[in-house]
């Protein structure tokens, strides 16, 4: 049976589609790649399998030969190949004249760790209960070391004059022990003086028959600092005994009897224990007894230099400055022993000192830390007045901050200081560290115009800029 509905009738299959209202009928053929099929399917859907056209599979080996010797393939193969190389060789070669022609970045100096952190003095037998815990134990010299920002302790005359090996004996030997113990296991730095020539008779060094050429006349009180065995004994010593004990630093006296040549190849030799020889150790107070701005600069300008091998340790009792000085004119002073060019030994702290400029002087050491401090060259500024000092550390790497100082020691008069002169110096700087007659202020306090840096009386600045260079 069939039914018609819209035209269409339901059956039997046709070959024909159903009339279409254009009159036209499509056939069901395999034409044009398309079949339809069906099997009975559940839905009375037919199936419908359109054949994909013909694909492009290349050209086969036989058809590729055909080209293999065909002159034009051949002339353009090895066009093709000689661009290719020649190309390269060009990006080669041009690489390798950027290379050349580019400047080369500055270098990054180092400093020696010994020149890096101010250096705290610590007396053995005078500790401080800095803590209030357990009296004076070596925990409060780590106190000290951390609340004031030195890496650095110096303990004055730590090896006997006797026995190189052992501890000298103006100390007990096992509170000298149990402080550098501490010390090392804390990861602070210990420096203690050379060994000294002459050499005292009883030195078991003297009375040793075969180091008697170690002394020059041999058998005699000095060292021969020319003689090889000697500095390979001091070598040995330094980097197995104390090094162990947690010693890495000696300050030595250089003059006739002990050279810089010599202490020079021992330091050299101490690099594998991270040990050093050093030298240049002047006592700050003594040399500014009379105080003036102008005996103070000129005391800085002989011991500080832009060479590397220039480095002076300023060593500095602030306490005994504010009796001699004034308190405030002994900041400024402190201040500016920071900055300069060279590394600060303080001296004679006391607990009281400790607990009143512990901010101050940890505020000057974090500061210290900037690459212009530390390598940065050193211009000082003519000014208007013999009361102020001011100076300039400019870095050596574009990009890298400056930093502007300026004190004014006169304590009734203001004054003003221009940094303008000195080359890359910009219009404007941030005040970073301020003394105001004694009173100490840190932080990002203020900017600051650098052709007019306004000073009152008794007042430091430390203006922290980005260089125009």
């Amino acid at each position: 049976m069939t039914e018609e509905k819209n035209g269409l009738t339901h059956g039997s299959a046709n070959s024909e589609m159903a009339p279409q209202e254009d009159g036209t009928k499509v056939p069901l053929t395999d034409e044009a790649g398309v079949k339809f099929s069906s099997n009975n399917p559940p839905n009375g859907d037919a199936k419908i399998n359109i054949a994909s056209g013909p694909t492009f599979s290349g050209l086969t080996k036989e058809e590729l030969m055909k080209y293999a010797d065909d002159p034009f393939w051949v002339r353009l193969r090895w066009i093709l190949f000689m661009l290719f190389w020649a190309g390269w060789l060009a990006m080669l070669v041009m690489a390798i004249v950027i290379i050349i022609q580019t400047p080369r970045c500055t270098p990054k100096e180092n400093l020696e760790w010994v020149q890096e952190s101010a250096i705290l003095r610590y007396d053995i037998n005078h500790p401080m209960d800095i803590d209030g815990k357990d009296g004076e134990t070596p925990e409060d010299l780590l106190m000290m070391a951390k609340d004031l920002g030195v890496e650095t302790v110096y303990i004055e005359d730590l090896i006997s004059k006797y026995n190189f090996e052992h501890i000298n004996k103006i100390y007990d030997s096992a509170d000298a022990l149990a402080v550098l113990k501490a010390a090392k296991h804390a990861h602070l730095h210990i420096v203690t003086d050379f060994v000294e020539s002459p050499v005292y008779a009883n030195n078991t060094w003297r009375q040793n028959p075969n180091m008697s050429d170690f002394f020059n006349p041999p058998g005699s009180e000095n060292f021969d600092f020319f003689n090889k065995g000697l500095l390979d004994q001091l070598i040995e010593l330094f980097s197995t005994t104390w090094s162990d004990r947690g010693v890495l630093g000696y300050m030595a006296n250089i003059g006739e009897k002990t050279p810089k040549n010599a202490t020079d190849f021992i330091s050299s030799r101490l690099k594998d224990v991270n040990g050093a020889v050093v030298s240049g150790m002047v006592d700050v107070n003594y040399k500014i007894n009379d105080f003036t701005p102008e005996v103070y600069r000129e005391f800085l300008e002989n011991h500080i230099g832009n060479k590397s091998d220039i480095w002076s340790y300023f060593q500095f009792n602030p306490k005994l400055a504010e009796s001699t000085l004034n308190p405030s004119k002994a900041k400024l002073v402190t201040m500016t022993l920071f900055l300069v060019p060279g590394t600060p030994v303080l001296v004679g702290i006391e607990k009281d000192y400790f607990m009143a400029e512990k901010k101050f002087i940890k505020s000057l050491s974090q500061f210290r830390e900037k690459e212009s401090v530390q390598i940065g060259n050193m211009n000082f500024v003519n000014t208007t007045s013999e009361e102020v000092m001011a100076f300039a550390r400019m870095p050596v790497k574009k990009g890298t901050p400056g930093c502007a100082v300026a004190v004014n020691f006169h304590s009734r008069n203001s004054t003003e200081v221009d940094f303008s002169n000195i080359k890359g110096v910009p219009e404007k700087g941030d005040v970073h560290i301020k003394v105001t007659n004694g009173i100490f202020a840190s932080g990002e306090i203020e900017s600051m115009d650098l052709s007019k840096v306004v000073l009152q009386p008794l007042e430091g600045l430390v203006v922290l800029f980005v260089p125009d260079l």
